[in-house]
């Protein structure tokens, strides 16, 4: 599979080749682990572009930051 092939494909339709591929993979098939590799790749990279930066903000209240552990009392 060349990269040009997988740039056409829809995320769907990459996912469902990825999920084939390394199905074969796991059924033996050396030449498909090479391939479920690639496409799997591709799906990382395309979900990171969708996602971005946003998705690695803190949410944890402020309150919960900042206050101390009960078992350390003599703080």
């Amino acid at each position: 599979m060349e990269s040009a092939d997988v740039s056409i494909l829809s995320d769907s339709a990459l996912a469902k080749l990825a999920w084939e591929k390394r199905r074969e993979a796991l059924h033996g098939n050396r030449d498909a682990y090479g391939v479920a590799h690639e496409l799997e790749r591709e799906l990382r990279r395309r979900e990171a572009l969708h996602t971005g930066p946003a998705q690695f903000i803190d949410t944890m209240p402020i309150h919960a930051i900042t206050q101390r552990p009960w078992w350390r009392f003599w703080d």
